[in-house]
C-alpha cells in the first residue's frame, strides 16, 4: 500500500495549498489554512481538489493569509494538514450538519454522539449560542457547563423530567435556530 505522501492525490493536494498560499513550502503553508464551511453532496459525487472522486461531505478551506479559499476537499485531505484543530473543525462542522438535517427533516435532535461531542458544545458557545437569560442566571456559560454535565452522563436514564426539559429547550430554542441559521452549514 503506498504512502499518501507519495501518491498523485497527495501532490495535487500539496501542489493546490501551497500555490493558494503565502509560504512556498508545505509545512508553513498548512499553518495558513482554517475550515470554514461544509456542504453535503446527496449524490456523493464531490471531486475534491487532489482528484478523489466519489465525496459527500466537501469543506471549504480559507487561508487566513491572504484569504484565498480551497473547495471542495475532503475530510481526508484536511487530514492530511496534520494540525488537530483543523480535524476538530471538520467533526464539529459534521455533527452540526447533521443537527441541521435533521431539524430540516422535521426529526428531534437528542443530545447525544450522533449530533454532538464535548468539542461541538463547547464550539456552539465560542459562537455565541448560549446567550444570557434568566434560566442561565444571566451567563452563558452555565448553559455550557449544564449540557456538558448531560452529555457527559454514561446512564442517560439517571437525567431527570426537569433536565431533560431544560436539554430539550437550550436544542430547540438556541441549538437548532443557530445551526439553521449558520452559512457556514450548506
Amino acid at each position: 500500500m503506498a504512502n499518501m505522501r507519495t501518491t498523485a492525490n497527495f501532490q495535487v493536494l500539496r501542489s493546490a495549498v501551497i500555490a493558494a498560499s503565502d509560504a512556498n513550502k508545505w509545512k508553513k503553508a498548512l499553518l495558513e489554512w482554517d475550515v470554514t464551511s461544509l456542504e453535503e453532496h446527496p449524490s456523493s459525487d464531490g471531486v475534491c481538489v487532489c482528484g478523489q472522486t466519489g465525496l459527500l461531505w466537501m469543506y471549504t478551506i480559507t487561508n487566513e493569509v491572504n484569504g484565498a479559499e480551497l473547495y471542495p476537499i475532503g475530510s481526508s485531505c484536511v487530514n492530511h494538514f496534520g494540525r488537530t484543530d483543523l480535524n476538530r473543525r471538520v467533526d464539529v462542522l459534521h455533527k452540526l450538519a447533521l443537527v441541521q438535517a435533521t431539524a430540516n427533516a422535521g426529526k428531534r435532535v437528542e443530545m447525544t454522539t450522533e449530533y454532538f461531542s464535548r468539542a461541538a458544545l463547547k464550539f456552539l458557545f465560542e459562537e455565541g449560542v448560549f446567550t444570557p437569560d434568566s434560566y442561565n442566571g444571566h451567563d452563558g456559560e452555565n448553559d455550557l457547563e449544564f449540557l456538558l454535565k448531560m452529555f457527559g452522563k454514561r446512564d442517560k436514564s439517571t437525567i431527570n423530567s426537569k433536565q431533560s426539559y431544560k436539554l430539550r429547550k437550550l436544542v430547540e430554542n438556541k441549538i437548532i435556530p443557530f445551526v439553521l441559521a449558520d452559512p457556514r452549514i450548506v
